[in-house]
């Protein structure tokens, strides 16, 4: 057997070892499927939102009712991406005034996942606080996925109601009063 031609087997031997091992390790390093499931995406979302109060809010305290109607396009980053939409539309009654247009007692909203995954749902409780930022009202939501998709992560909208200086100062003293307000909406899930 000629130098060369053993030099060949050799390095063959060697490169289907090394070959043979890499593969070892790779199995051994890669995460289970029970491992990629537990990497947690992070989700953000885009979107628009929209709120009405019936009757319209004026200065003076009364119950109203209001409908929100919020919709997002998503993206998950980490884990497995993913494109999708959600929305939610909420009704509830709550004591309002112009002063005070939103409910600071935590408040749960249904998600509502339009994706490839299938129909989805997350609830979403959070607590609200607003703040009024050159004649915007920003309102900031912290909370919880309670249930479903996401369950356990922790998760912020943020909802800014454009031009509502504004609209306080024109409609709360009118008899109508405030009736509507929108603006666009975020949504962070961590």
């Amino acid at each position: 057997m000629s130098a060369q031609r053993v030099l060949r087997t050799m390095f063959r031997s060697h490169v289907s070892l090394v070959l043979a091992a890499m593969l070892v390790l790779v199995a051994a390093v890669a995460p289970s499927s029970t491992a990629a499931q537990s990497i947690l995406p992070v989700v953000t979302c885009t979107g628009s939102h929209a709120a009405t109060w019936s009757p319209g809010v004026t200065n003076t305290t009364a119950l109203h009712a209001v409908d929100t109607e919020t919709g997002w396009s998503c993206t998950q980053l980490i884990a497995a991406p993913l494109l999708t939409s959600a929305s939610s539309q909420e009704h509830f009654e709550a004591p309002f005034n112009c002063n005070n247009l939103f409910s600071t007692t935590p408040i749960t909203w249904t998600i509502h996942w339009s994706d490839n995954g299938g129909a989805a749902t997350s609830a979403f409780t959070f607590s609200a606080t607003a703040l009024p930022v050159s004649g915007n009202l920003v309102i900031t939501a912290p909370g919880t996925i309670t249930a479903g998709r996401y369950a356990g992560r922790s998760a912020t909208a943020t909802f800014t109601l454009l031009n509502l200086g504004a609209t306080l100062n024109a409609q709360c003293s009118s008899a109508t009063g405030v009736t509507n307000a929108s603006g666009p909406s975020t949504l962070l899930i961590l």
